[in-house]
């Protein structure tokens, strides 16, 4: 008790910064199969585990409850939501329309030397057979895209999914396939053009296409309902 003591009484901000933690952890059981849908959420063990209170855990279900992956029954717990294709497929689509619309501002902000280390982010992904470089490189590009176009709202809601899904899932998709070096190039060629349908919907087709990645790999995988 007098360590759960403690840990309940740390700064509210360190406690929000420890249910973070929490969720990202309880999001990648979840995404992995260690947490089955439909089954109760262990929130002594996984207190346990980590070292924290019950209280960051309670915290990280309530912001998971909020995001769709549990939900919590009176006088039994909280349980895991079986997740479907749908679920993930809709992700990706708010995904692209909020990429969309931060390249379509970067249309209209774009400047060279943004431009030039897009070319330069697009070449080191199709010379690169090392997929953490990729992925980073990956990260990178649509994060200057996003930063140069994007208003605070759009940021806003980008950041918010980012979080959605655990970071093991954003990995799933190949980075520089082929498919995704195409889209990237096409991307660069609508901001080069200044065509802002283009640059959004190329976005939105890109970012569809990786969403199409990762349902296939969840199936495969079986953590998928459906």
């Amino acid at each position: 008790m007098a360590g759960r003591a403690r840990a309940d009484s740390r700064p509210r901000g360190r406690r929000r910064a420890l249910s973070v933690e929490v969720a990202e952890h309880i999001r990648s059981m979840i995404f992995d199969g260690r947490l089955k849908a439909d089954q109760r959420v262990p929130q002594d063990a996984i207190a346990e585990e980590l070292g924290v209170s019950r209280l960051p855990v309670r915290e990280a279900l309530i912001a998971l409850e909020m995001d769709g992956l549990v939900t919590s029954e009176s006088h039994r717990g909280t349980f895991v939501v079986p997740i479907r294709s749908e679920d993930i497929t809709d992700h990706y689509k708010l995904y692209g329309m909020a990429q969309g619309l931060a390249a379509a501002g970067a249309v209209r902000r774009i400047t060279n030397p943004v431009l030039t280390r897009l070319d330069e982010l697009h070449e080191q992904m199709c010379a690169s057979d090392d997929p953490d470089l990729v992925h980073d490189l990956n990260w990178e590009f649509h994060a200057l895209i996003n930063k140069t176009g994007a208003s605070r709202r759009t940021l806003s809601i980008l950041r918010h999914l980012s979080h959605n899904l655990p970071r093991e899932v954003y990995s799933l998709p190949a980075a520089a396939s082929p498919q995704a070096n195409r889209g990237h190039a096409r991307i660069i060629a609508a901001l080069r053009a200044g065509d802002a349908v283009e640059a959004d919907l190329a976005n939105r087709e890109h970012v569809r296409q990786e969403g199409d990645q990762v349902v296939a790999a969840l199936k495969r995988d079986g953590i998928l309902a459906d």
